[in-house]
């Protein structure tokens, strides 16, 4: 099971600029964020970065509708990559 903790609270950004979502890391792998990004939730490795069209980019190690559903199968993929 994968826990996680919050490193950035949900906040607004003031009228025309809409929200920020929070901002997540999986405990014992800190350098794995889990964010939300418009309908849905990704892994990313903050650690490993690729570029694409000129701009530094995270590395994304999973991608899904529900964060429940990304936690599955992140922690899926983390267990066979133990």
């Amino acid at each position: 099971m994968i826990k996680l903790t919050k490193t950035n609270a949900a906040e607004w950004n003031g009228n025309g600029f809409g929200n920020s979502t929070a901002e997540w890391v999986v405990v014992g792998f800190e350098n794995i964020a889990v964010r939300k990004l418009g309908i849905n939730w990704f892994a990313v490795d903050t650690s490993e970065y690729a570029i694409l069209n000129g701009r530094k980019v995270n590395k994304k190690i999973a991608k899904a509708d529900t964060k429940a559903a990304l936690l599955n199968l992140l922690a899926n993929k983390l267990q066979a990559a133990a």
